[in-house]
């Protein structure tokens, strides 16, 4: 799993509980990968979308290189 260093201050910014639901999201993800990497076609990267922990998210799963990569991370702002 890979989060670039234009998000990581994104990720360190969330709440302690957030930021822990969503790396242990990402690590899941990442595991699942894994155990279906002989199910999927090599030759493209998938972008996955998905919900956590009140985040909007992408990961881009690189079957060839067997990597997952956070690209995406969006916090909703509250309302005021």
């Amino acid at each position: 799993m890979l989060i670039p260093r234009g998000l990581q201050a994104a990720v360190e910014g969330l709440p302690a509980e957030t930021r822990q639901e969503l790396l242990a999201e990402l690590f899941r993800l990442a595991a699942l990968a894994r155990q279906e990497e002989s199910q999927l076609p090599p030759e493209f990267p998938y972008t996955l979308r998905l919900d956590v922990a009140g985040c909007q998210v992408s990961v881009e799963l690189e079957p060839s290189r067997s990597r997952l990569t956070l690209v995406g991370l969006l916090r909703p702002q509250p309302l005021e």
